[in-house]
């Protein structure tokens, strides 16, 4: 698919998996989010169900069949999310459309839809997304249609948090590493869609190697100042008081409640601010290298907790208590006492 930036060998494995007699029921695409997990899951729709001939040609892009796919409007390819899709309500059941996990009933509403054979395609393709976000509940059920998989049809697991799934469920997927992508790549196909070569090497630098991420600050450059803002946030509150670390931590625990995505990004920047302060120390290694590489992966960690679903301000505290203090905050400046502190 044109919309996919990098990841030929990702690329090369589906087409294989294409090639095979009977493709594996179920696939697990883990990675981090925004680096073209989904789109991959696409593309491998529209190898197992193009309409051109053999294998060399697809996906064409042209016919019916990935035309659909592509709007994300073909029967045989679904979408599992949480909400409320797939939920047959009845019986009392109240509707869900802003739950943040797949509920049981949508599984089961699922696992109904595909009882029969794909209406249209060769294969259903089924994807999963954030797949992690399954409770007990439902996970224990999708398992056994992993034991006993529907003819005709492939799961796509979707997950950023993959040892957040049951163990039984990666043992039953057929694991695709789907890894960041490097910035000369993401700034070649950014020029390759038309976007101006310095537009493009900015929005490569600044999505931290995930093309979806470089796409959009490409399509919106002012994200990208945005997110500059972010970066001058984080320096506050790492030269600041431990009160104003926790103040800030409900904050953007209170944020996570509402929407993940934009704490997820400060997250990121947090990634990025310690990443720049490793770099100013590398070239004299001490104290404050090792500093910014425990504070590095204690965002890590607060990342793969948050994604896993653990307590948001607990994370989130502890991710900040395992900062080190600034060189700001040594040399006497607190931002809480001097009305510095970022306003929420």
């Amino acid at each position: 698919m044109d919309a996919i930036i990098g990841h030929e060998g990702a690329r090369r494995a589906l087409r294989g998996l294409a090639a095979m007699d009977e493709p594996p029921h179920a696939l697990l695409l883990a990675g981090p989010a925004r680096t073209g997990r989904t789109l991959l899951a696409l593309e491998l729709a529209c190898l197992l169900n193009c309409e051109r001939e053999t294998l060399d040609e697809r996906p064409c892009g042209e016919c019916r069949a990935c035309r659909l796919i592509g709007e994300r409007a073909h029967p045989d390819v679904l979408h599992l999310a949480p909400g409320d899709a797939f939920c047959r309500g009845g019986g009392g059941h109240q509707p869900h459309p802003g739950s943040r996990d797949i509920r049981i009933c949508q599984v089961r509403g699922l696992i109904e839809s595909v009882s029969r054979y794909p209406f249209e395609g060769r294969c259903r393709v089924i994807v999963i997304e954030p797949a992690e976000r399954m409770g007990l509940e439902a996970a224990n059920t999708l398992l056994k249609t992993l034991e006993e998989p529907p003819p005709a049809t492939v799961l796509a697991l979707v997950s950023a948090a993959p040892e957040a799934l049951l163990e039984t469920i990666r043992s039953r997927c057929r694991l695709l590493p789907v890894p960041l992508v490097p910035d000369e790549t993401i700034a070649a196909g950014l020029r390759a869609r038309g976007f101006p070569a310095e537009v493009a090497e900015r929005a490569a630098v600044e999505s931290r190697r995930r093309p979806a991420e470089a796409l959009a600050f490409a399509e919106q450059p002012d994200l990208m100042d945005d997110r500059g803002r972010l970066l001058e946030r984080c320096a506050v509150i790492a030269s600041g008081s431990a009160a104003g670390r926790m103040a800030y931590a409900g904050d953007l625990a209170e944020r996570w409640r509402r929407d993940r995505e934009p704490v997820l990004a400060e997250i990121d920047c947090w990634e990025t601010f310690w990443e720049a302060r490793l770099r100013e120390d590398a070239e004299a290694p001490g104290e404050r290298a090792r500093e910014a590489l425990a504070a590095l992966r204690a965002v890590a960690a607060a990342r793969r907790d948050l994604e896993a679903q653990v307590v948001a301000r607990l994370a989130i505290e502890l991710m900040l208590l395992r900062f080190p203090v600034t060189l700001a905050a040594a040399e006497g400046h607190d931002p809480a006492a001097d009305g510095s502190e970022p306003a929420p």
